[in-house]
């Protein structure tokens, strides 16, 4: 079924293992994404190299890449659970609004799920505002990190995000912020419109990170896939796909 989704959105989608990164692929990769926002070479690569797989979104006319998604899954201080940790969501302006994300975690997760049936999955995210939007947009709920949670489930996502931000050279900053050093570009900002800073998920990203245009920082949320979340995600899919 997700497979027929990226088909009716013109997509084709190419899953390259760690082991299969060279100079050339990790280079196109890098091309497109700074033509998404700002990115320098050292902290792309740094980060690629700690991932597991990369989901590459490619246009089924030419083969070119459109977009790309980072994946790993990670130990969670908690009874029979892990967490899933991605990064790097790009995605071509002209190929947005198809949720190639949602179809792109969504797969990582049935990957993931097939191998340990029995385990709770997390999903672990440093996000820029418009990952936030698009993300937390697919999904029935999600919670901001909150670093003074003292709850054994609190514990286990405070050191399992410390240990994300360390593997990648990124610093916590105080109330969920992580200081990853990059920015917004203010060409990809002029993209939207007034109406999209409406939004409530929008007011809710600012609300928490003000100083975005500036400040080279991402926000920490995570939720679990759970049933309801899952149900959500799929219909966020089957909507865009009749869009």
């Amino acid at each position: 079924m997700l497979a027929w989704f990226l088909r009716r959105s013109g997509v084709r989608l190419q899953t390259v293992r760690r082991d299969a990164y060279d100079q050339a692929f990790l280079t196109e990769l890098f091309d497109l994404s700074r033509t998404v926002i700002g990115e320098q070479w050292d902290g792309f690569r740094t980060h690629a190299e700690t991932t597991a797989l990369v989901h590459v979104f490619r246009d089924v006319k030419d083969g070119s890449a459109i977009g790309f998604q980072f994946w790993r899954v990670v130990p969670l201080q908690l009874p029979r659970s892990q967490a899933i940790l991605g990064g790097k969501l790009r995605v071509k302006p002209e190929f947005r609004r198809r949720s190639l994300h949602i179809l792109s975690a969504l797969l990582f997760y049935l990957h993931c799920k097939a191998r340990h049936p029995t385990t709770r999955f997390y999903r672990l995210s440093l996000a820029a505002l418009f990952g936030f939007v698009s993300v937390t947009g697919a999904l029935a709920w999600f919670r901001f990190f909150d670093e003074d949670d003292r709850s054994e489930e609190g514990q286990a996502l405070s050191a399992a995000f410390a240990a994300f931000a360390a593997d990648n050279g990124f610093r916590i900053e105080p109330k969920g912020l992580v200081h990853t050093g990059v920015g917004v570009a203010e060409a990809t900002l002029a993209q939207f419109g007034p109406a999209y800073f409406e939004r409530e998920a929008t007011r809710a990203y600012v609300a928490r990170n003000p100083d975005f245009r500036t400040n080279c920082c991402s926000v920490a949320f995570w939720f679990r896939f759970d049933r309801r979340n899952i149900i959500s995600m799929l219909r966020t899919v089957w909507r865009k796909s009749r869009a």
